[in-house]
C-alpha cells in the first residue's frame, strides 16, 4: 500500500496546480483520493483499510482513465 501513497500526493498536487479545468472538474477524483489518504491514516497495512486505500485508488485509475486530461 506505501505504493499507492507517493503517487496520489503527486497527483493531488498536479490537480490542485492545474488551472485549465479547475475544482469542478476534478471533484470526484477529490473524493476517491480523500479515501485513499483516509484508508492510509488508519494504518500501514491493516486489513480494514485495504479497501479503502485499494478499491479507491483502483476507481481512481478508472476514472482518470476516462476523463484525460493533457
Amino acid at each position: 500500500m506505501k505504493a499507492v501513497a507517493e503517487p496520489a500526493k503527486a497527483l493531488r498536487k498536479a490537480m490542485n496546480a492545474d488551472k485549465r479545468t479547475g475544482p469542478a472538474f476534478w471533484r470526484e477524483a477529490y473524493v476517491l483520493l480523500d479515501k485513499v489518504e483516509k484508508g492510509m491514516a488508519v494504518g500501514e497495512d491493516t486489513f480494514t483499510n485495504r479497501p479503502d486505500v485499494l478499491g479507491s485508488a483502483h476507481d481512481l485509475s478508472d476514472w482518470l482513465d476516462e476523463n484525460p486530461v493533457e
